[in-house]
């Protein structure tokens, strides 16, 4: 009963009273000074945090390794060149310019771009994963902000880091032990191509991603995958302190696909590609994947030495022909049940065809429960509080169009229910819950046809069914009480048994080049940039919601406080989410 009398409180707060403050009070959590874009993942009842910072500026491009006759560089550069001309400026920047190591921030900017557009080929310096965005950073947010260097190393060739390694900082346990997963940093290896005579650089790593452990001291302790050839892979995506050690949840390889080996023995001869960068390709192939990926459990004992290794299967037996080929599943909560909650490959309604649902593992067995007639493949079981209650998202066709809807499962009752949110055609996904049956998350509040909605975060509570909209708990001005306040909550990911809410926040600041110089335009105007920042709302008992003037031309007009000037939030950063994680 007294969870439910807290969950009520927060919601009680909402309906006006007297004048005063809002029911949530909004810090910035802050950012690294040579980074974009930050936001948090995870945190402890003891206000510790973890998350990842994106947009680092002024990465160090090995200028000595760029081929300035090759015609890919020299088309970059023309395609570079008619942009500036179609917004009629004149571009600031040759590449000789670049040859002879003067580089602006437009430059800079234009070789970033063109390592992410070129990611695969090894012959280049790397700086992604893919053609969107350079590898996040982990940070730590413990009074003040500081990177967590993992597996990364300096190097003379970069003045530093490389930044060649990807970090992901996924949760953090009540002790303040932080778990995650990345890559290893890529080196240079001569390498001569059968037949000709003349060797040419290319960039390999030793694994692509590893899940790893950082103790109190700083220490880190590698979670190794069950099946290791090739590298393997493994990430940890949630961590619970016991009495007598840790568990760690996340995901492994287990063993080898024949069907992709087949074709990995068949093509890397060495001949043309060093054999580990032929092997990254099927390493990280989503074609053909090499490894059967299963929902992982690490145990450790207090000294953080790894015990044991347990394998949490798939939600199929395969026949002997399905075997052949690779099937996943993926850990990504527990509690302090012995519960892990995540997805994993099923049968799809009992025939032949494999498909991916929402899971929960238990006593040795893997749980569907979502309906299979009413919700389509696809979905994620995110997060479980101490009562046995599960909350993620499902795929629902809506008006012809596949939609995120979250839910939660009582694992006791064996009921799911599936919350009215924003609107019927919103997608909505939860991404955490407490113990006070609070859920927190995001959904789509425009109801355009767009495919990228703008999204706010939300609380709902279960014992009341109440949903709402966290920006309608913040202020409507700024501390001057004239200006639109200048933050929208756009996730919430994670929420506190005292009702502390952590996400991401849009904001406008001063727009930065990619090299952290502040942009003026031709009049000498400072422009602006809608950035992504973490934030910590601390819940104010005694709050009482602003009613803010209505917004206008609003496809879904909100009833609380005004969105200010902000812009759409930034979606890439939605995909390596710790619970959302794919």
């Amino acid at each position: 009963m007294k969870y439910k009398l807290l969950a009520a409180a927060v919601f009680a707060a909402i309906t006006p009273q007297v004048q005063g403050a809002t029911p949530y009070v909004l810090e910035e959590l802050g950012n690294l000074s040579y980074a974009k874009h930050a936001f948090v993942t995870d945190m402890n009842e003891a206000g510790q945090a973890v998350g990842m910072a994106q947009g680092v500026f002024d990465i160090h491009i090995d200028i000595d390794e760029l081929d300035f006759e090759d015609s890919r560089l020299k088309s970059f550069y023309d395609s570079r060149e008619r942009y500036f001309e179609s917004i009629d400026q004149e571009i600031t920047f040759t590449l000789e310019d670049i040859q002879n190591g003067t580089i602006n921030g437009d430059a800079q900017r234009f070789l970033q771009d063109y390592l992410l557009n070129y990611y695969t080929d090894t012959t280049l310096q790397k700086i992604s994963k893919n053609n969107n965005v350079e590898f996040y950073i982990g940070i730590e947010y413990n009074n003040t902000t500081i990177e967590q260097v993992v597996y990364d190393v300096t190097d003379p060739d970069y003045n530093g880091l490389t930044r060649s390694v990807e970090t992901n900082l996924t949760a953090i346990s009540e002790d303040g032990v932080k778990v995650g997963w990345g890559s290893a940093p890529y080196k240079k290896v001569d390498f001569l191509p059968d037949g000709e005579t003349e060797s040419e650089t290319h960039y390999i790593r030793d694994f692509t991603r590893r899940g790893f452990v950082i103790t109190p001291s700083g220490e880190r302790v590698d979670l190794m995958p069950i099946e290791q050839t090739y590298g393997g892979v493994s990430i940890a995506t949630d961590i619970l302190k016991m009495t007598d050690g840790y568990v760690v949840i996340g995901e492994s390889s287990v063993s080898i696909a024949s069907d992709a080996l087949e074709r990995l023995e068949d093509r890397c001869d060495g001949e043309q590609l060093p054999l580990e960068a032929c092997y990254e390709g099927y390493v990280t192939s989503t074609s053909y994947p090499l490894y059967n990926r299963h929902a992982t459990k690490w145990i450790l004992d207090p000294n953080f030495n790894v015990i044991d290794i347990i394998d949490l299967g798939i939600g199929i037996i395969p026949d002997e022909d399905e075997q052949k080929k690779a099937w996943v599943s993926s850990a990504l909560a527990l509690n302090s049940n012995d519960i892990t909650v995540g997805y994993s490959v099923v049968r799809y309604r009992d025939g032949d065809n494999i498909t991916i649902y929402p899971v929960y593992y238990k006593d040795g067995s893997v749980i569907e429960f979502i309906d299979e007639d009413n919700y389509r493949p696809g979905g994620r079981a995110v997060a479980i509080n101490n009562a046995n209650i599960i909350t993620g998202y499902a795929i629902e066709r809506i008006e012809g169009t596949d939609r995120s809807k979250f839910f939660y499962h009582d694992i006791t009752s064996g009921e799911t229910t599936f919350p009215k949110d924003f609107f019927k055609s919103s997608s909505a996904v939860a991404n955490d819950i407490n113990d006070n049956g609070l859920i927190v998350g995001q959904g789509e509040v425009e109801t355009t046809s767009s495919a990228r909605r703008r999204q706010e975060g939300f609380i709902y509570d279960i014992n009341s069914e109440t949903f709402t909209n966290l920006n309608d708990l913040l202020p409507c001005y700024a501390s001057d009480g004239e200006t639109v306040y200048p933050y929208v909550v756009s996730e919430a990911i994670g929420i506190n048994n005292d009702g502390t809410v952590y996400g991401t926040a849009t904001k406008t600041v001063d727009k930065r080049d990619a090299q952290g110089n502040v942009v003026v335009d031709s009049t000498g105007k400072v422009e602006q940039e809608s950035i992504v920042v973490p934030v910590k709302l601390t819940y104010n008992p005694n709050g009482v919601a602003d009613t803010c003037p209505p917004k206008e031309k609003e496809t879904y007009e909100r009833q609380g406080a005004s969105f200010g000037l902000v812009g759409l939030l930034l979606l890439p950063l939605v995909a390596i989410r710790r619970r959302l994680f794919k």
